[in-house]
């Protein structure tokens, strides 16, 4: 039996409690072995013959799956129990239903095929399969049928015929699209066991570390603020009582609008008078247009005789364009007047002038209102002001305010596509800091004006490096170190150094590879794992 002393054990079992999972025990060559039901059993050396086939290990991660895989080398014709745990890896949960197709296809394009129809338990599929034909295949895993059939490649399987020796299947490379590879089998120094029933059971997640540009970020208070210019006021063009539009609607804040769309009616009180008055302002308006072109052109003789100073031409010419001025703004209001007034009783209609979010309403339907009194307030926030609160003390290390990132309080970061710097301030405010100011995109609506965010933006020229989410760092006893996944239940404790912090991801200087799968879910509890292994030497086998 494998020489674990009783006390050991029982620290065995009580990590293996707290994880919630069923009690290995130890194989040195085998690998995981299960009942009928796919549960993990002991089992030791002594129970295996010289006469079985070693076991592979293998792991593979497809778009949508970690398939983790065991299986005696196979020789054709004889069966073999092929232990298979299939991963969603968006979720990280166990796969719970089938069937799950092996397909092994030959290099001359001889093809079998054998079918596991439901799961054993949750996750795991224990068909056995026999190959009745030796060869090197291809080996596919073809989960469901139809058009939502999903296929994982498990990478090169090389079948033997009875009595022939084995070559390592690592002599034929894969040409799939997924990334595969053997497990080695035995003991690595700093191999780390953690069973998929006890990731499955937890909050558990893997993302591969990769090459990215990152730069230092500054984290400060901020607030959505309107761009200058960007507002306008919908006024009465007459006196009157104000009515809704045609479709009975009554704008309220909040409500978006387009250029040109009818937010209310108003009634005249006296629409002939309107006109009258109107009409008079015309008639003013061209005397004094007559008169001062009259004036105008008497100087300009005067002038052109020498009798009078080039300054007093200049003083009538100027009456002139005034009273031309005038004359265009009684035209446009007379025939605004004429052209808004519909036929039921003579309403003017008031329209938007720009398209955007009503952000107040002054009046009610109903009420009496002036001319040229504000009815509706407007706001275009098709694109925002981002303000960015920085201290003074935080002024010298900012070189390049870029990439910036935003969230309000509870939510996660996000990134605000399309954001420019506008300007940094030169000086504090009234409550001490300095503006950092980006102009943002703001096309569904969400960066409301008025609402406090956070802000984080890079403040420097930043550097390529290896990045990893800041979940995935551990500070162990005052190291820094990753749990990097090397198969489906081994893994590793690995010390690195960090460098730059940006928001949610960390750089590594030294240590980790682009590529390579760090646990960014449940890391400390693998890495407690790690510990009860090594006080009992290693209690990890099915």
């Amino acid at each position: 039996m494998n020489p674990i002393t009783l006390p050991r054990r029982r620290l065995w079992l009580a990590l293996a409690a707290a994880l919630s999972v069923p009690l290995s025990g130890c194989l040195d060559e085998l690998g995981h072995e299960h009942d009928e039901q796919g549960e993990h059993v002991e089992a030791s050396a002594a129970d295996a013959t010289h006469d079985e086939p070693p076991m592979r290990a293998v792991t593979t991660w497809s778009r949508e799956f970690e398939l983790f895989m065991e299986f005696p080398a196979p020789t054709a014709g004889v069966p073999g129990k092929y232990i298979t745990h299939l991963t969603h890896l968006e979720d990280f949960s166990p796969v719970m239903s089938g069937p799950l197709r092996y397909r092994f296809e030959r290099e001359d394009g001889h093809v079998e095929e054998h079918v596991a129809e439901t799961i054993a338990r949750d996750g795991i599929f224990l068909p056995e399969i026999r190959v009745e034909k030796p060869g090197h295949y291809q080996l596919d895993l073809i989960l469901g049928t139809g058009d939502g059939a999903l296929t994982i490649g498990a990478g090169h399987v090389t079948v033997t015929a009875p009595g022939e020796a084995r070559a390592s299947d690592d002599d034929h490379g894969h040409d799939h699209g997924d990334e595969a590879h053997e497990d080695s089998h035995g003991d690595e120094a700093g191999d780390i066991a953690f069973l998929k029933e006890q990731q499955w059971r937890m909050d558990f997640a893997v993302q591969q570390a990769f090459q990215d540009f990152i730069s230092e970020r500054l984290s400060v208070p901020a607030r959505i603020e309107p761009r200058p210019g960007q507002s306008a006021e919908a006024a009465a063009p007459a006196g009157g009582r104000l009515v809704p539009p045609e479709s009975g609607e009554w704008k309220r804040p909040g409500d978006r609008v387009e250029a040109g769309d009818v937010l209310a009616r108003v009634l005249p009180l006296s629409g002939a008078d309107d006109v009258s008055l109107l009409d008079l302002d015309m008639t003013e308006a061209r005397e004094r247009v007559s008169l001062a072109r009259a004036e105008r052109d008497r100087v300009q003789g005067l002038f052109d005789d020498g009798v009078v100073s080039e300054k007093r031409l200049d003083q009538a010419q100027s009456e002139y364009r005034v009273a031309q001025q005038a004359l265009v703004r009684a035209s446009t209001r007379l025939e605004q007047l004429d052209g808004e007034r519909d036929q039921a009783g003579g309403a003017i209609t008031l329209r938007a002038p720009i398209s955007g979010v009503i952000t107040a309403s002054q009046h009610a339907p109903g009420e009496m209102v002036a001319a040229n009194k504000t009815v509706f307030s407007l706001l275009d926030d098709g694109r925002v002001w981002l303000k960015a609160m920085a201290y003074p003390g935080d002024m010298a290390r900012i070189e390049r305010p870029d990439n910036v990132l935003a969230r309000q309080a509870g939510s996660q970061w996000q990134t605000l596509a399309g954001a420019e710097l506008a300007y940094v301030g030169t000086q504090t405010e009234e409550n001490g800091t300095v503006p950092v100011v980006f102009d943002v995109p703001n096309p569904d609506g969400e960066l409301i004006p008025g609402t406090a965010w956070s802000a984080a933006f890079s403040i420097g020229a930043g550097q390529m490096a290896v990045v990893v989410p800041k979940s995935a760092i551990l500070d162990d006893d005052g190291i820094a170190v990753v749990i990097v996944q090397h198969g489906g239940e081994r893994f590793e404790r690995r010390q690195v150094e960090t460098g730059i912090r940006s928001g949610e991801r960390v750089a590594i200087t030294a240590g980790l590879q682009p590529g390579e799968r760090v646990v960014t879910q449940g890391a400390y509890t693998v890495l407690l794992a790690s510990r009860g292994e090594q006080d009992i030497g290693h209690g990890h086998a099915h």
